[in-house]
């Protein structure tokens, strides 16, 4: 009786302890001391002395919620199949990496989880486009690092399943070229409908050996981020990254690329058109020739 008392007790709750935390190699034993300092859990020398007769179940590190009205007997039971507090983390298709690692930092410090970024995940946010955008949820460390390794492999196969699908027309030489080209339609497309149109205008382009000029990668080359204004200074910047300079793809991509932006690159052929012009609305409007496109140019991006 005493110790099915013990167990139906209910876990005193208010705002500072709503939250427990399990450590890595905690037994059971330990649990309970801590609970009885922390949470003033009360009578666990009974389950202590159970468990000596008994082997203590397996617990599963991690932070669990302490949910109003809780009882002892049902929190150990969430310890046993690990029901682990989960932080979800967005990654959103055309973002930097930069900015990405800088969230993560943030949702770290603001859970007040008790570990840094770590090294292993600061290298995948070293460059763009090295996973794929998501929603991830992790509950600690080595939870973190699993699913943005995951992801990594998941981006790999992904390129791998595309690649068999590739045009024999399709002027792209490798996988790396196509994550670059979809970096940049991913910052082009703001409508997926125009993803394989402008991978198309992009591919005639460089099929026929014509600068990509694209508006992203002056800007990417110029801040590293984007949302700042594009003037002449921008556009006529020598870097790397800048396609109104340089000749063929940047060295590296400029952004998360989608899913869908990846397999615009790696699927469409080269089209017809050679411009596109932003129409205001989300849309583009595309010219075969300089001269349609001048005629674009007039009437969206400079109507009288």
């Amino acid at each position: 009786m005493k110790l099915q008392f013990v167990l139906e007790q209910k876990i005193p709750y208010n705002e500072t302890n709503k939250t427990f935390v399990i450590n890595k190699g905690d037994s059971l034993y330990k649990v309970l001391t801590k609970l009885e300092e922390s949470h003033g859990v009360e009578g666990t020398s009974w389950l202590k002395l159970k468990y000596i007769f008994r082997a203590s179940p397996v617990i599963k590190a991690g932070r669990y919620s302490i949910y109003r009205d809780s009882k002892l007997e049902s929190l150990i039971n969430r310890f046993v199949i690990g029901d682990v507090e989960k932080f979800k983390f967005t990654i959103i298709e055309g973002t930097v990496a930069k900015n990405n690692l800088i969230k993560l930092e943030n949702l770290l410090a603001d859970n007040d989880l008790p570990f840094n970024v770590p090294e292993k995940v600061i290298n995948i946010f070293s460059s763009e486009g090295s996973i794929l955008p998501d929603t991830y949820f992790f509950s600690d460390q080595e939870d973190l690092i699993k699913v943005l390794e995951d992801s990594e492999i998941s981006l790999t196969e992904h390129l791998e399943n595309l690649w068999e699908r590739k045009p024999a027309d399709n002027p792209l030489k490798n996988k790396a070229e196509a994550l670059v080209l979809a970096s940049i339609i991913e910052r082009e497309a703001l409508l997926n409908s125009e993803q394989t149109i402008i991978a198309s205008v992009f591919l005639n382009r460089l099929r026929k050996g014509m600068k990509l000029q694209a508006d992203p990668t002056s800007s990417y080359g110029y801040y590293k981020d984007y949302g700042e204004r594009i003037g002449r200074a921008v556009l006529d910047d020598e870097n790397e990254f800048n396609t109104y300079v340089i000749s063929g793809l940047p060295p590296s991509p400029i952004c998360f690329p989608s899913k869908g932006a990846i397999e615009a690159a790696i699927t469409s052929s080269p089209g017809e058109y050679l411009f596109f012009v932003a129409k205001g609305d989300g849309s583009h409007i595309f010219s075969k020739d300089y001269e349609e496109h001048k005629k674009a140019v007039k009437k969206y991006i400079y109507p009288k």
